[in-house]
C-alpha cells in the first residue's frame, strides 16, 4: 500500500528542503521505492538529492504535444 504526500505553499517557505530531506528519510529507513516529482516551474529537488536528470517531465510533456 502506497502513500501520496504533497507539498505546498509560498515561494521560499523551504518546501523543496522539506521534501529532500523526507525522501533522504525514507529512503534510509527502508521505504523503498520513492517517486519523487517536482513539479514547479523553476525545479531544482534533484539537485538537493544530488541527482542527475536526463529529462524532465516538461521536456517529455513538450515532445508528446510535437
Amino acid at each position: 500500500m502506497g502513500n501520496i504526500i504533497a507539498m505546498a505553499g509560498k515561494g521560499g517557505v523551504g518546501k523543496t528542503t522539506l521534501c529532500g530531506l523526507l525522501v533522504q528519510y525514507l529512503c534510509s529507513r527502508g521505504k523503498t521505492p520513492v517517486l519523487a516529482v517536482d513539479a514547479d516551474a523553476n525545479s531544482n529537488l534533484n539537485e538537493v538529492l544530488g541527482v542527475e536528470v536526463g529529462v524532465t517531465l516538461g521536456e517529455v510533456r513538450e515532445e508528446i504535444e510535437r
